[in-house]
C-alpha cells in the first residue's frame, strides 16, 4: 500500500512538472527579450538533437559522435534545395530524405560493431560529411555555405518559430518516449546490459542495432531541419565533431537513458555559450565546473541525481524502512546497466 502510494506521487510530482514545463514554454515569449528566444529555440532544436544520441547511448549503449554528420546532411539536403528555388514542402521531404539516406548508410557501416569500434567508425562519417561539405563547392557552398535559406512565411517571426521548435520536441520526445517503453525499447535496454544473452535468447542483436541507429538518426534529421531554418544558413561548421561531441556532453550533463536529461543539458550548455559568454570571457571554465560538480554529485546526470533524491524522499528509506526498488526504477537510475558503473556511458554491449 505504501509503494503503491509512493507511485501515485511520483506520478503525480511528474504530471505537475511536465505541465509547468508546458505552461512555462508557452509563456516564455511574452516575458522574454527576441534574443533569448531565439537562443532558447536553438537550446530546443540541439535538445531534441541530444535525445537522438541518447536514444543510441542511454538505451543501446552504443554511443556516435558522428551525429553532426546527419544533423548537417538533412541541413545541406533542405539548403540545396531553398537555393535552387524549391518549395518548403520539397525543402523538407529533401532534407529528411537525405538525412534518412546518410542514417542507414551510416547504420549499415556500423551495425556490426561494438565498444570503441563503433564509436571510432561514427567519428570517421562524421568526419566524411565536413569533408565532403568542404570539397562539393557546386552542392554546398564550401567554406562560404548556403546562405538566404528563408524560413516559411507562417513561421518567420522568431516567436512563432519558437513554438514551432517546442511542438515538434513535444512530439518527437513522445514518440521516443513510446519506443523506449516498447517491447523493441526493452530489446535496446538488454542489448546495452549484455548483448551476448540478448542473442541467446534468439534476438537479432545486427537488426536492433540497425533499426535503433535509423531511428536515432530520423530524429537527428528532424533537428537537422529545423537547425537550418533556424540559422537560415548552413556551412561545413555544422558537421564538424565539435558539435557532436557537445551533444553527448548534453546527454551526460543531464542524464543519460533519461530522455528529459538530454533537454535540460541543452539548455545549460546553449544559455551558457550563448547568454553567458556576453558576460563572462572565460565561459568555458564556468562549463567545466557545471560538468565537473555534476561528476563528482550527481554521476547519473541532473536528472538521475534528482530522481535518487526523490527516492530517498519518499521511499521506504526515507521513513527509516529498508528500500526496494522496482526494475522499472532501476532500469531509470542505472542508465549504464549492473555491468558498468553508473557514471560510464557503455560503448556497446557487453558480455
Amino acid at each position: 500500500m505504501r509503494r503503491l502510494t509512493s507511485m501515485s506521487l511520483t506520478a503525480k510530482v511528474k504530471l505537475i512538472l511536465l505541465a509547468a514545463a508546458i505552461v512555462a514554454g508557452v509563456a516564455l515569449p511574452y516575458v522574454l527579450s527576441p534574443f533569448l528566444v531565439s537562443v532558447v529555440s536553438l537550446a530546443l532544436v540541439f535538445g531534441l538533437f541530444a535525445m537522438s544520441i541518447d536514444l543510441l547511448a542511454g538505451f543501446a549503449g552504443l554511443v556516435s559522435v558522428g551525429h553532426a554528420g546527419i544533423l548537417a546532411t538533412a541541413a545541406y539536403g533542405v539548403g540545396y534545395v531553398a537555393t535552387h528555388g524549391g518549395g518548403y514542402v520539397a525543402q523538407i521531404l529533401a532534407g529528411l530524405g537525405v538525412g534518412l539516406v546518410a542514417s542507414i548508410v551510416f547504420a549499415l557501416m556500423a551495425m556490426r560493431t561494438s565498444r570503441v569500434y563503433f564509436l571510432l567508425i561514427t567519428l570517421a562519417q562524421g568526419m566524411i560529411v565536413w569533408g565532403l561539405s568542404i570539397r562539393l563547392y557546386s552542392i554546398t557552398g564550401a567554406e562560404n555555405g548556403l546562405r538566404d535559406i528563408l524560413r516559411p512565411s507562417a513561421v518567420s517571426a522568431y516567436w512563432k518559430y519558437y513554438y514551432l521548435c517546442l511542438a515538434v520536441l513535444f512530439v518527437c520526445g513522445g514518440l521516443m518516449w513510446v519506443i523506449v517503453r516498447s517491447p523493441f525499447g526493452y530489446g535496446l535496454r538488454g542489448l546495452r546490459d549484455s548483448e551476448e544473452r540478448v542473442r541467446m535468447l534468439g534476438y537479432n542483436t545486427t537488426l536492433h542495432k540497425f533499426y535503433a541507429f535509423v531511428l536515432s538518426g530520423f530524429f537527428a534529421s528532424i533537428s537537422g531541419v529545423l537547425f537550418v531554418y533556424q540559422n537560415e544558413y548552413i556551412s561545413p561548421a555544422a558537421a564538424e565533431f565539435l558539435v557532436s561531441g557537445t551533444g553527448v556532453l548534453m546527454v551526460v550533463l543531464g542524464g543519460v537513458g533519461t530522455l528529459v536529461g538530454p533537454v535540460i543539458g541543452a539548455f545549460i550548455i546553449t544559455l551558457i555559450e550563448n547568454e553567458l559568454s556576453a558576460y563572462v570571457e572565460r565561459w568555458p571554465t564556468v562549463l567545466g565546473a557545471v560538468f565537473i560538480i555534476t561528476i563528482l554529485f550527481a554521476p547519473n546526470g541532473l536528472v538521475g541525481g534528482l530522481s535518487r533524491l526523490w527516492r530517498r524522499w519518499t521511499g521506504p528509506r526515507g521513513r527509516g524502512e529498508p528500500e526496494t526498488a522496482t526494475a522499472e526504477e532501476a532500469a531509470e537510475t542505472e542508465p549504464a546497466g549492473r555491468s558498468a558503473p553508473s557514471h560510464q556511458i557503455s560503448t556497446g554491449g557487453g558480455k
